[in-house]
C-alpha cells in the first residue's frame, strides 16, 4: 500500500502582489475545478524501435538515493522510483487501484473468502528470481515474518493494520514463535485468515503486495544493526523485469533485463538507467538529451522545459492536496484520542466558514502556480485522480467579502474599538497565529502576506507565529505537539491510493492535525470499513457521505490539487501514462526509436 506522508508546500511563480494585481474581488466560480494548463497522458512520437536501447530515467531529487532498495520497507520515496517498474507490481488494480481477484496472469493470484475470511495467494508456476530458482509460499511467509518480527524495532512499516492478520498481535509481541493466521497450503500456495475482511484490505491494508527473498530476509535477519547493510536492501533479488546490475551509491542504477522473468518476452527496453537529477540541472539534463522519462518535475523544471523541441510533458492529477487547517484541539497521548478543544479561537464552523470566503483560491492556484495547481473541493482528499470518489461538481470557497463580514458578525466577532479588526465575543483582542513554512521560494513570505491581508480585510487579525516563516522542521515539530501559540497553519498531503481518510481524520489519528472529530464524522468513518461497502454502489454513497460532511464542518480549508507532470523524450515511441499508472501499459513495454535521445 502507499503510504500517506506529509510533503512540503511545493510551488513556483513570481511575486504574488504582482501576479494578483488587479484581481477580481470575487470568483464567479461556485463549483467544480480543473487546471488552467491543460495537458495530454499520452503520445505516440512514431517511429521505428531498434534493438537493444538502454532507457534513462531521471528522478528529480536535491538528495542522493539512500540505497535502501527494498520494496517493502524503504524509507525514501525516490529509492522507491528506482523499484517501482523493476521489481514489483506483484497484483494488478482496477481503475480505482484496488487489487483484482483471480487473476491468474498475475505473478501472484489474490483469491479472497469473506465467508472464511481467508485470503488465498497463489504464486504463478513459472515466477523465478533473477538468480533462477523459484519463487515460493516459503517467500511470502519469510516477508510477513520480516515484518511483524519483535526483533525488527526499527520497522515503520509495521503498524496495528497488520493485526486484523490472527495471531500477528501476539507474534510482534513476542509471545509467539510463528503467526498463527498464516500457513502454507503447497510450495505455492500461502492461506492468510484474517479476524474480519474489511474492504480496504482490496487498497493493501493489513496486507504486503511485495514479497522478498526467503534466503535473503533470514541473512538481513540475523542481525538487525547492520539491517540496512544486507543484501536483501543492497543487492536484492527480483522476480520483476530487471534486477540491479550497477548501484553507483547516492547517484545512480542501472537495471538490466532479467532473464528468467516470466514474461520476458515482452520486455522492450532491455536496460534501465536511474540517475538522480537536482532540480537546478534538471532543465539542462532534458534538453541535452541526457533524460528520456522523469516523473514528478516541478513547476519551476516546467517552465523551463514546456517549449523544448525534443519532448514532451505529458500530465494527470496528481495524489496531492495542500490546505489551510485549523486547530481546533489537542491529542491526548494517554488516551490516544484527538481532543476538540471548545474554546479554540475557530471553534464556531462560521468563523472558519470566513476565513475561507476572504480568500480568492482560484487567482492563487491560477496566478502563483500558473494554472499547474488548482482549487480543491468538497473534503480536498479526493482530486480527479480518484475517479470513484472525485465528485465533478464539488463545491469550493469563492471569495466573498461581505458574506464572510456577516458570518463573523453572527458568531459575535466585531470590531469594538474601531480599529478595523475584530474582537471577540466579549470584546477582548483576538489575534490567530499563522504557521506556514518557508520552502525556500521566492514568493513565500508574499503568499503569506497574501492570506494575511485578505483576511484582515474582513476584519480577522491575523499574524505569522513568531512574525515570520517556519523552518519546516520547526512546523512539523511544532505543529505535531498542538503548540499553544499556532490557530491557523498550512499544510499538505502526498494522499496514498487507499482512499480511506482514517488515519489523517480519525478521533485515534496522531496525524489529524486539526484534532477535530465528531460523531457525525466518526459514524462515517466507521461505516466505510463495513462489510455492505463491498458493493460499489454503497461505497461511492458512504464516502460521498464523508465527504460532504467533512467540507460541511470545515476543518480545514482546502487550497489546491495539483498535477503530476512527466517528462518524455521524443524517442519514445509511444506512451500513456495514465494506463502506466494503473499498470495497463508496463515500462519495460515501452519501445526507443533511436538509439541516442533526441536533444532540444
Amino acid at each position: 500500500m502507499e503510504k500517506r506522508k506529509m510533503l512540503k508546500v511545493v510551488s513556483s511563480a513570481m511575486a504574488l502582489t504582482m501576479l494578483l494585481a488587479g484581481c477580481s474581488s470575487a470568483s464567479n466560480k461556485t463549483g467544480g475545478s480543473k487546471s488552467a494548463v491543460e495537458f495530454k497522458t499520452s503520445v505516440d512520437n512514431g517511429g521505428t524501435a531498434v534493438n537493444n536501447g538502454k532507457l534513462k530515467v531521471g528522478i528529480l531529487s536535491s538528495d542522493p538515493l539512500t540505497g535502501m532498495f527494498n520494496p517493502v520497507f524503504y524509507l525514501q520515496a525516490t529509492d522507491n522510483y528506482v523499484m517501482e517498474d523493476t521489481m514489483t507490481a506483484t497484483f494488478s488494480t482496477d481503475k480505482s487501484y484496488r487489487m483484482k481477484q483471480d487473476n491468474s496472469d498475475d505473478p501472484v493470484m489474490l483469491h479472497v473468502d469473506r465467508d472464511k475470511k481467508e485470503v488465498t495467494l497463489t504464486v504463478h508456476k513459472d515466477l523465478k528470481w533473477s538468480n533462477g530458482k523459484d519463487v515460493t509460499a516459503d517467500d511470502i511467509i519469510a516477508t510477513y515474518n520480516l515484518m511483524g518480527n519483535p526483533k525488527y524495532s526499527d520497522n515503520v512499516r509495521y503498524s496495528d493494520e497488520f493485526e486484523v492478520i490472527e495471531g500477528m498481535k501476539e507474534y510482534h509481541d513476542g509471545k509467539a514463535s510463528s503467526i498463527s493466521g498464516i500457513s502454507k497450503k503447497d510450495d505455492k500456495t500461502v492461506v492468510i485468515k484474517y479476524k474480519e475482511i474489511k474492504p480496504a484490505l482490496l487498497w493493501g491494508t493489513g496486507f504486503i503486495t511485495t514479497f522478498l527473498n526467503k534466503d535473503q530476509v533470514e541473512a538481513a535477519s540475523k542481525d538487525f544493526t547492520k539491517f540496512s547493510e544486507a543484501e536483501l536492501n543492497t543487492k536484492p533479488l527480483s522476480y520483476g523485469p530487471y534486477y540491479f546490475d550497477k548501484v553507483v551509491n547516492g547517484e545512480s542504477v542501472l537495471a538490466k533485463a532479467n532473464p528468467h522473468f516470466y514474461k520476458k518476452d515482452d520486455v522492450k527496453v532491455k536496460e534501465i538507467e536511474y540517475k538522480v537529477i537536482s532540480p537546478a540541472q534538471a532543465s539542462a539534463a532534458i534538453k541535452n538529451g541526457d533524460i528520456d522519462y522523469m516523473k514528478a518535475i516541478t513547476t519551476g523544471v516546467y517552465d523551463s522545459i514546456k517549449d523544448a523541441k525534443n519532448g514532451t510533458v505529458l500530465g494527470q492529477p496528481d495524489f496531492y492536496m495542500s490546505y489551510v487547517g485549523f486547530k481546533l484541539g489537542k491529542f491526548d497521548k494517554e488516551t490516544g484520542k484527538n481532543v476538540v478543544d471548545p474554546n479554540a479561537k475557530a471553534a464556531d464552523v462560521r468563523v472558519r466558514q470566513a476565513f475561507g470566503y476572504a480568500v480568492d483560491w482560484d487567482q492563487i492556484n491560477e496566478k502563483v502556480f500558473k494554472g499547474l495547481r488548482f482549487t480543491a473541493t468538497d473534503s480536498g482528499l479526493y482530486p480527479p485522480r480518484v475517479e470513484m470518489f472525485y465528485n465533478k461538481d464539488g463545491k469550493k470557497f469563492t471569495k466573498d467579502t461581505e458574506k464572510a463580514k456577516k458570518l463573523l458578525d453572527e458568531a459575535g466577532l466585531k470590531d469594538t474599538d474601531g480599529d478595523g479588526l475584530r474582537e471577540d465575543k466579549n470584546g477582548k483582542k483576538l489575534t490567530f497565529n499563522f504557521a506556514i513554512r518557508n520552502t525556500g521560494q521566492d514568493f513565500d513570505q508574499t503568499l503569506a502576506d497574501t492570506f494575511i491581508k485578505s483576511w484582515k480585510e474582513v476584519g480577522l487579525d491575523v499574524k505569522l507565529v513568531d512574525g515570520k516563516l517556519m523552518a519546516p522542521k520547526d512546523w512539523s515539530r511544532r505543529v505535531t505537539a498542538d503548540d499553544p501559540s499556532i490557530d491557523i497553519f498550512q499544510g499538505a498531503w502526498g494522499l496514498g491510493t487507499d482512499p480511506n481518510p482514517s488515519e489523517l481524520v480519525g478521533t485515534t489519528a496522531p496525524l489529524n492535525y486539526t484534532r477535530y472529530t465528531n460523531d457525525t464524522l466518526n459514524k462515517d468513518l466507521a461505516a466505510l470499513n463495513t462489510q455492505e461497502m463491498f458493493d460499489d454502489n454503497k461505497l461511492k454513497e458512504a464516502y460521498k457521505k464523508f465527504d460532504s460532511d467533512y467540507a460541511n464542518e470545515i476543518p480545514w480549508l482546502p487550497f489546491s490539487w495539483t498535477n503530476e507532470m512527466t517528462w518524455i523524450n521524443k524517442r519514445i515511441k509511444n506512451i500513456d501514462i495514465a494506463k502506466l499508472s494503473l499498470g495497463e501499459m508496463k515500462l519495460y513495454q515501452l519501445e526507443l526509436t533511436s538509439d541516442d535521445s533526441a536533444k532540444g
